[in-house]
């Protein structure tokens, strides 16, 4: 008996259980998570919810829920390593679905297919969405909380012929720079170049998760990012770590922003080309657009061709070793109540993966309409790397050299980063 077929049996003993708080002793209701989210001393939206949910855990069930911050670039692969090596982990964790792979591969995660399919809001769930925490052999290994994706932010002042989120249109922006946005880094794979690259028609992965990055159409549409570099028309903070580069859009000096649908709660306060200061919290962004001074596109693209919106989903998972799975589904099947999935949501900067949950009030305004239409219109699943973590940087790496290096050959570059990938995954199969 493997271990996910040990797991999966004990899933299906616990679930029922689990389902209802009243059967989970208070010893039980005490668990550990890990999440991105800074409960302890609370800098946004989203680690005040951190610190909501855990009070109101804590008064509700008579447990203790104990938040463990970890690094938002790293969690995942912290959560894996920790498994592995058969040290501290927690009850529940957040996981990024883009990193499913790693954990299906390495059989770390509990198969949780019998507590999620008998749960009450099971029939509630984005089908989408679902599918990013199923693995390939249809065991659900983790619990879809929150979608997002990414788009376009601009000033319409910045573009008085209009900004449909094209490349021509991009060049007609009359701020100091055309575009800001990350361009390094795997955050900035996912927002920029593999939008950008799936609008010329290229693709980054096959369906082994082998690297296919030497395409015409990749080459190209990396000879256009580098011209935007060359003609000044982005920051030279965007090829830095850090967040500097949003800097460039709170004060209109840059005149579009690529953004995530969670951007608005960082990215304040903005001010708008004619000098109208919005406020200096989460709702920067939303009043900008209530107010006309702001417009959402769909993200950059080739002219002509259809944008792509970088999709992922969140959720909460169970490693296979967790100390405590029976308050770990409690917790869950307390967590995705309608109510609070909608308030996590929202201070995320995310739709909520139950539809009872985005039916409120809360997310029928000006931004969430926007936001829905664009990631329901454009919304794409990143390429399935192998080792999505690795696949991902790598390539952002590898741009980021061509951008600082015009006269290296693209296809060359293109090439030696391929070959090097694709010969790490061919050692792990």
């Amino acid at each position: 008996m493997t271990k996910w077929m040990r797991f999966s049996l004990l899933i299906a003993v616990l679930g029922i259980a689990a389902l209802g708080l009243g059967v989970v002793s208070a010893q039980d209701r005490s668990i550990t998570i890990w999440t991105k989210f800074n409960s302890d001393s609370p800098q946004n939206s989203q680690d005040e919810w951190m610190a909501a949910l855990i009070a109101d855990y804590n008064a509700e069930t008579g447990g203790t829920l104990t938040n463990v911050t970890r690094p938002f670039d790293t969690i995942n692969v912290d959560l894996n390593l920790a498994i592995l090596a058969g040290g501290s982990v927690p009850d529940v964790s957040y996981i990024d679905a883009t990193a499913l792979t790693q954990f299906y591969v390495n059989e770390t995660l509990m198969d949780l297919t019998e507590f999620v399919t008998s749960a009450d809001w099971y029939d509630d769930l984005s089908p989408a969405a679902l599918a990013a925490c199923t693995a390939p052999d249809g065991a659900i290994l983790c619990v879809p909380t929150i979608t997002q994706g990414t788009l376009m932010y601009y000033w319409v002042d910045a573009f008085p012929n209009g900004f449909d989120g094209s490349i021509d249109a991009l060049a007609g922006a009359t701020t100091q720079y055309q575009i800001t946005g990350k361009s390094a880094e795997q955050f900035g794979f996912e927002v920029f170049f593999f939008p950008v690259i799936a609008s010329f028609g290229g693709t980054l992965a096959d369906e082994n998760g082998f690297a296919t990055w030497t395409q015409p159409e990749t080459v190209e549409a990396i000879e256009w990012i580098r011209s935007l570099h060359t003609a000044g028309a982005i920051p030279e903070t965007s090829l830095a770590s850090g967040f500097d580069y949003e800097n460039n859009f709170k004060d209109a000096s840059a005149g579009s922003f690529i953004a995530g649908s969670w951007s608005y709660v960082y990215l304040n306060p903005v001010t708008a080309p004619d000098g109208t200061a919005f406020p200096a919290d989460s709702t920067s962004i939303p009043s900008a657009l209530e107010s006309g001074e702001l417009g959402f596109a769909p993200p950059l693209h080739k002219t002509g061709s259809q944008p792509v919106s970088f999709i992922n989903v969140n959720g909460w998972a169970i490693p296979y070793n967790a100390p405590n799975p029976e308050g770990a589904m409690a917790f869950i099947n307390w967590a995705m109540d309608s109510v609070r999935l909608a308030e996590y949501a929202a201070a995320y900067g995310g739709l909520p993966t139950r539809q009872s949950s985005l039916d409120m009030e809360m997310f029928q305004t000006p931004y969430w309409i926007g936001v829905a239409e664009i990631l329901n219109e454009y919304g794409t699943p990143p390429p399935a790397f192998f080792d999505y973590g690795a696949g991902a940087s790598l390539f952002a790496k590898t741009v980021v050299d061509l951008i600082l290096n015009p006269s290296r050959d693209i296809l060359t570059a293109l090439e030696q980063a391929q070959n090097e990938y694709n010969a790490e995954i061919a050692a792990m199969m």
